[in-house]
């Protein structure tokens, strides 16, 4: 199966799995944003210098890690210039979320994927548009099926 992962998906994914994600990302397609990237490394400088639940250096270590799935394609980003931008406006408008969600949206109907994510205004709106999983359901899926 292949999964768009939003950031809200992909930060708890890359944090909670360690390297059972290897074995994961063997039995399904996972695929984010390359700005998703971005806004999971922005949640990891929160959780290091604000909120002080992680250290930096295993901020640091979960960034490196997060680059090295995406360099050897076990997580591979797709760039937003792949994504027809007024037919992301389009369903900005027509789903009442951001444009930056939408894109989520585009990108997972572009390659015909399930959208992952656990931003539930953009769960339930996405579901007009492509097939939806929470992330606990995707968790549950991945490990079903590695």
């Amino acid at each position: 199966m292949k999964f768009l992962l939003d950031a809200s998906a992909l930060l708890p994914l890359v944090t909670r799995s360690g390297k059972k994600l290897i074995a994961m990302a063997a039995c399904a397609e996972l695929i984010t944003t390359d700005l998703a990237i971005y806004e999971a490394c922005n949640g990891l400088w929160k959780l290091a210098t604000l909120l002080k639940t992680l250290t930096l250096k295993d901020a640091q270590d979960i960034a490196t890690v997060l680059n090295e799935l995406a360099a050897k394609n076990l997580i591979q980003p797709i760039s937003f210039a792949s994504i027809d931008l007024a037919h992301t406006l389009d369903i900005a408008q027509k789903a009442q979320v951001t444009f930056y969600d939408a894109s989520y949206i585009a990108a997972a109907q572009n390659i015909k994927a399930t959208l992952a994510t656990e931003d539930q205004k953009l769960l339930k709106a996405a579901n007009k548009f492509v097939r939806t999983r929470s992330f606990l359901q995707l968790q549950n899926e991945l490990a079903k099926n590695s």
